[in-house]
């Protein structure tokens, strides 16, 4: 996904719907001063997001669940992933990028 900075001033320059219709192809970060401050994006992407924060949460609610009924077994980054629908490349990625930072 497209992110799409703009400043403030000019999204008050076109016009709400002019960011709208931006919006609809790809997420809109409203700056100001270049800070992000707001965010506008379709309901089609935030309803996507918030389905795949429930789906997120429920996998590690039941994989708390079977820790504490000690009937887990260790699963390697790969199959964490995968049950957590994340991609392992993306995880391994930004582990080095922020054990790099940390350094």
């Amino acid at each position: 996904m497209t992110l799409l900075r703009m400043p403030v001033a000019i999204a008050s320059r076109k016009g709400l719907s002019s960011v709208v219709h931006e919006a609809e192809e790809h997420r809109v970060v409203l700056t100001s001063h270049g800070r992000p401050v707001a965010v506008v994006d379709s309901a089609e992407r935030l309803d996507e997001s918030a389905r795949r924060v429930r789906d997120a949460q429920l996998a590690v609610l039941d994989a708390a669940a079977d820790l504490v009924s000690h009937r887990s077994s260790k699963f390697s980054l790969a199959e964490a992933c995968e049950r957590l629908g994340v991609d392992v490349d993306r995880v391994e990625r930004l582990a080095k990028e922020r054990a790099e930072a940390a350094e």
